[in-house]
């Protein structure tokens, strides 16, 4: 049971760094929170079976960069809008061009 929850702490904070230095850093929490959990449980264990393991330690420490990746790219990061003004003209076209194409086309009422 500890060695199934060791594993799954290891693989979900290995993804997490791996996610939180990706440009999908909002996707590293849910891994983050999956490894945080399992290393609590791994800790509680060790406790009752009173043994000592560095992978606890391991475990955290992982958690502790890839959530502090995640909140440097959540603060830092700024997203740049590109120039709207093309997007308004392209939509105005494309209103204007639909209206013509509306207009030629010919419905025959005598169905």
């Amino acid at each position: 049971m500890k060695k199934l929850f060791i594993i799954l702490g290891f693989i979900s904070a290995i993804l997490a760094v791996i996610l939180a230095v990706t440009p999908l850093s909002n996707l590293a929490i849910a891994p983050i929170v999956a490894a945080f959990i399992c290393g609590l449980i791994v800790l509680f264990i060790s406790k009752k079976q009173n043994t000592k393991t560095k992978t606890i330690q391991y475990i955290f420490i992982l958690v502790i960069i890839s959530l502090g990746l995640t909140i440097y790219k959540g603060v830092f990061s700024t997203t740049e809008i590109g120039d709207t003004e093309q997007l308004e003209q392209r939509d105005e076209e494309n209103l204007e061009d639909s209206k013509e194409i509306l207009e030629d086309i010919e419905i025959d009422e005598n169905l």
